[in-house]
């Protein structure tokens, strides 16, 4: 781990300028919030004049240089980051998966999906600006097929800000941007004045920032063949919160590894043989 330089790849800071997180207790283990956007590469993603909240992340936590999708289109990095495996899912589709995923190794979790409606169980392919191929718990079949526990873990945004105000966020948090705040069809400084209007005063709260590991990242950096111009799938992905250690991560990651590092936080076992091979992100966390 090195602190942010004034390399090409790392961003410019002041030593005045970085946030001093306390101390946590190492018995208390982290609550996970996970933000997923769309289809954008690494770099277009750090600029400070145009995307000042995703700028704070990186520069106030840790940003990972060399993070990197596992996959196009859109869902199988999405089922990957839930279960450790693409599931065989190749292309974006209603698909029925029976192998495990996160939500059923944890006593508490959430997925909340700006645009669906909390408390239906809906299992349509849209719904406005909704896409269920971005809300990866919906493709497996213990939650399709129970309804109760559909409603209890799938639901809508508004559920995220009353849970995260009122102190009371699982230990993992899916938080899912409809169409026009993930990126995917516009503009990446809609979705930075969307972050920085749903999140800047959870950022100042300080129980959200003692309990909370907030994570921003992209599903793949959205350039298909044969346009490609970087041909890595290399993504945007900061840590934020107290429990960070500040600075900028060099080495190579991916979905995997970051599905691993909440696993290894939490307790939880790896689930497939993505996960299993991955490794922890090395120093982000305290």
């Amino acid at each position: 781990m090195l602190l942010l330089s004034g390399s090409p790849s790392a961003l410019a800071e002041k030593p005045t300028d970085r946030i001093v997180p306390a101390p946590v207790p190492a018995t208390e283990k982290p609550r996970f919030v996970l933000v997923m956007l769309e289809n954008k590469y690494a770099a277009s993603a750090l600029d400070q004049k145009n995307l000042p909240f995703l700028w704070r992340l990186a520069h106030e936590g840790a940003y990972l240089s060399d993070y990197h999708a596992i996959g196009h289109p859109s869902q199988p990095n999405y089922v990957a980051l839930i279960s450790g495996s693409r599931e065989g899912v190749r292309n974006d589709s209603t698909v029925r998966l029976y192998r495990a995923h996160l939500g059923q190794r944890l006593d508490s979790w959430r997925s909340y999906a700006e645009g669906y409606p909390g408390g239906t169980c809906d299992p349509r392919a849209r719904i406005g600006l909704y896409v269920r191929k971005h809300e990866p718990f919906m493709s497996f079949a213990d939650i399709q097929d129970d309804k109760k526990l559909c409603r209890k873990h799938i639901t809508g945004f508004d559920d995220f800000l009353a849970d995260a105000r009122a102190h009371s966020l699982p230990q993992f948090s899916l938080v899912i941007p409809d169409l026009d705040s993930d990126a995917h069809s516009g503009p990446l400084a809609v979705s930075d004045a969307w972050l920085a209007r749903h999140f800047s005063a959870l950022l100042d709260d300080p129980a959200f920032r003692r309990d909370v590991v907030l994570i921003v990242t992209f599903d793949e950096d959205g350039e298909p063949w044969p346009y490609r111009r970087h041909g890595d799938n290399r993504v945007y992905a900061a840590l934020w919160g107290d429990r960070v250690v500040p600075g900028e991560i060099h080495e190579r990651h991916d979905h995997y590894d970051l599905l691993r590092t909440i696993e290894s936080a939490l307790g939880v076992a790896p689930m497939a043989a993505g996960d299993g091979k991955a490794k922890p992100i090395a120093g982000a966390l305290r």
